[in-house]
């Protein structure tokens, strides 16, 4: 009767510590709701308010008796709404709560298992680490099936070396109770399965989807004022530390062709100490900052520049392994990529010849990669030509027919 009623249910509720819901839960949630699942988001409630996906539900909207429970959620919010999130003294009282007052399994589980104990979906899914005690706690009553999605290496993050045993011990607990572990590249799977003698992690990239990818503009220029001739170099995301994007806005006093310049897309933390930075005299024309997009609008503008740069350091194991979006963002747009020769992106930008990797860990080097990188206008075309090609096979609508033989063979 049990196994009747599990192919009947076609519920997944997706558990995640977002606030802004990530680019892959919402794509998965699309295609999975067009193979017949009903998708519910369960995430963290939202600074302000605002328009809100559908599929969302915020932890902590609940009535009565359960939302007076959630107190840790309520002293939470109240330190959020006080602090700059990302400013030295949240971070510093983040360091010392995981270290002396808060364990990251229990905190995680107390702030999202009330919401998520209402549910009795076919399947549970843990965005990332922090969601997966909870998640296999809330299977476990309603006998649903356990996926967990880990969208990096996260115990390999910068953390303190306490909190990365903490996570990796909590990892070790619960991984091998998942029905299906996915990630998103081959190195962090092959990680996983040699950590935790699990196996058959799936892949599944972080690609964007390929058909109605807006046409080619000068939108930058236009905004900016830039002459015809110049070449958009983009960066975008978010501006947050060890990403190397000091050294990025460094290197363009370095570059030798005059025709190239830096546009910054995006939000962050460092935003206000890289445009001040930019207001040296060699930088005041070389460096541009354009503010953040809404995901749904962001290859409007990622299509008009010329080529896109991905300048992240090795300075953590999971920074070694990534494969961050901006990289399946400048495969759907066209633009062939600079990046620093990191594995995973070595494999995607030199394996599939649309782009160029190096060592970008000074802004002399960085340079001299940029000035290699627009050397050679034949080469950029070819990669442009490449990129046609790459862009129709590493995308959404190829990943998504993995996702859903994984879901279905769930039932």
């Amino acid at each position: 009767m049990h196994e009747v009623a599990l192919r009947e249910n076609r519920l997944v509720v997706m558990l995640t510590p977002d606030r802004q819901i990530d680019r892959r839960i919402l794509l998965e949630a699309d295609s999975l709701e067009a193979a017949g699942w009903e998708v519910t988001i369960i995430a963290m409630p939202l600074d302000t308010k605002g328009e809100d996906d559908r599929r969302v539900v915020r932890i902590g909207s609940e009535s009565g008796q359960a939302k007076r429970e959630n107190l840790v959620l309520y002293t939470y919010r109240w330190v959020r709404g006080r602090l700059p999130m990302n400013g030295r003294l949240m971070r510093w009282m983040k360091r010392l709560a995981w270290r002396h007052l808060v364990d990251q399994e229990s905190f995680y589980s107390k702030l999202f298992y009330s919401t998520a104990s209402r549910y009795s979906p076919a399947v549970f899914v843990a965005n990332d680490l922090p969601m997966l005690p909870v998640a296999k706690q809330v299977a476990d009553i309603c006998g649903a099936r356990l996926v967990y999605d880990s969208h990096e290496l996260y115990s390999e993050q910068e953390f303190a070396d306490r909190e990365k045993r903490r996570w990796a011990e909590i990892e070790a607990k619960y991984i091998g109770a998942c029905d299906v572990v996915i990630t998103v590249n081959q190195s962090i799977a092959t990680e996983l399965e040699r950590r935790y003698g699990v196996s058959e992690v799936k892949v599944i990239y972080n690609a964007e989807r390929s058909f109605n990818i807006p046409a080619r503009s000068r939108r930058f220029h236009e905004a900016f004022g830039l002459s015809a001739d110049k070449k958009v170099l983009l960066l975008q995301g978010g501006l947050s530390a060890g990403r190397n994007l000091e050294v990025l806005v460094d290197a363009m006093r370095h570059v030798q062709n005059p025709s190239v310049v830096l546009v910054v897309l995006g939000d962050g933390l460092l935003l206000r100490s890289l445009q001040n930075k930019a207001l040296a005299v060699e930088l005041r024309e070389r460096v541009y900052f354009h503010p953040a997009v809404p995901q749904k609008d962001l290859l409007t503008f990622t299509v008009a520049a010329d080529a896109g740069v991905i300048p992240y350091q090795a300075t953590c194991l999971n920074n070694h392994y990534c494969t961050p979006n901006k990289l399946f963002e400048f495969i759907a747009a066209g633009l062939p990529i600079l990046a620093s020769d990191l594995p995973e992106i070595r494999k995607m930008v030199e394996g599939q010849q649309i782009g160029s990797v190096g060592d970008t860990s000074t802004p002399e080097k960085l340079a001299s990669l940029i000035d290699d990188f627009f050397g050679d206008e034949q080469r950029l075309a070819s990669w442009r030509a490449n990129l046609a090609t790459v862009r129709e096979q590493i995308c959404w609508e190829e990943e998504e027919k993995e996702l859903v033989k994984i879901y279905e063979a769930l039932r």
